[in-house]
């Protein structure tokens, strides 16, 4: 048999249940979306630096996983194996903008809301590549074909020549290798 109290418990342990799911979500949004709007300053490091190839720009932002990061430095160990001379960093109001010294320019970049990451689209408001070649590397949850068109569409409005473009989907099988293989196989 069934208290008359019985009903009027369930909806309470209901409604308390949904609001703890609700504010469990609001929160972890917050965070996330407060993580994804902070900027990543690192200083310009030097990776093979007397390497022969040609010297690249590697500017990237990390992702609110380490996904785009792994596949940005997959592809930067097969440019290194290739013997090119890598200087990388991520985006940031102090990333450098002369790029007179480089030969290839790759920018790498989270899909956030159908787009690269605002701070790599900022970043492209600031740079003029001088005509230099720009491979893009995208990283998405999706297919990341509309991210890519906005992507290079920036890169040219900064005066760059897409010389290749790369997605990988979040944690697709063989990606790593397939992004250390793209980095082996850049040639201007």
């Amino acid at each position: 048999m069934v208290k008359p109290d019985e009903p009027m418990r369930r909806r309470r342990l209901c409604s308390i249940v949904l609001v703890v799911i609700v504010a469990s979500l609001v929160v972890t949004s917050v965070a996330v979306v407060a993580y994804n709007g902070r900027a990543t300053i690192r200083d310009v490091q030097t990776l093979n630096p007397a390497g022969a190839t040609g010297t690249v720009f590697v500017v990237f932002r990390p992702g609110v996983t380490s996904w785009n990061e792994d596949i940005v430095n997959a592809f930067v160990r097969g440019l290194v194996d290739s013997d090119w001379r890598v200087n990388i960093t991520t985006t940031s109001s102090q990333t450098p903008t002369n790029v007179t010294g480089y030969d290839l320019i790759v920018l790498g970049s989270p899909t956030n809301g159908g787009q690269p990451h605002v701070a790599m689209l900022g970043y492209l408001e600031r740079v003029d590549f001088q005509g230099k070649p720009v491979a893009l590397i995208l990283t998405s949850g999706g297919n990341g074909i509309p991210s890519i068109y906005v992507f290079g569409n920036a890169t040219v409005a900064a005066n760059g020549v897409v010389h290749g473009t790369y997605r990988y989907q979040l944690w697709a099988t063989g990606a790593l290798d397939a992004a250390y293989t793209a980095g082996t196989e850049i040639t201007l």
